[in-house]
């Protein structure tokens, strides 16, 4: 059984809070992003092999090849969710100038704004201040309306008042 010994690490609190949003994205904690970026033995042993034979091979070299791995894949990751974000406004990535994305935008706001059997006030004045929150709202609005399962638009209770309800675009039950 591996023996587990705890060390204290100091990180300033504002790279702790970076680090738990970032980690939040992908469904882990900061402290199991720290413990998984720590070396695991085979790779220190290998590198103590490989020092016998590299004496100029430094301990940094081969981090930041951890480093630049970990760059490359959360560049990756990023351009992937861009790369969504943008289809499910009508885009595509091979370089779409600003006023393209804001003619999307605008689009989308527009087709929603137009549903006037279904009228999706505070689901629109959200989306007109985040525009990835637009993409998601515009998609499962424009699924709901194709009649794809799990996408539906229905009339809900407003949590302004009691006898205030409004439209809604649902995505497996749940409000966008």
């Amino acid at each position: 059984m591996a023996r587990i010994k705890h060390v204290t690490l100091n990180i300033e609190e504002e790279r702790i809070k970076s680090l738990a949003a970032l980690a939040g994205t992908f469904g882990v904690s900061a402290e199991e992003v720290i413990g998984q970026s720590l070396p695991d033995e085979a790779l220190v042993g290998l590198f103590f092999q490989c020092k016998d034979y590299l004496p100029e091979l430094g301990w940094d070299q081969v981090a930041e090849v951890g480093r630049e791995a970990l760059r490359e894949h959360l560049r990756k990751t990023y351009r992937k969710g861009l790369d969504a974000h943008l289809a499910r406004l009508g885009l595509r990535l091979e370089q779409p100038s600003a006023n393209e994305v804001e003619a999307a935008r605008q689009r989308a706001l527009d087709a929603l704004r137009a549903d006037t059997e279904h009228s999706l006030e505070p689901q629109i004045r959200r989306a007109e201040k985040d525009s990835v929150y637009l993409g998601w709202l515009y998609d499962a609005w424009r699924r709901a309306r194709a009649g794809e399962p799990g996408y539906r638009i229905s009339r809900v209770d407003s949590q302004a008042t009691s006898r205030d309800s409004a439209w809604v675009v649902l995505r497996d039950g749940q409000a966008l």
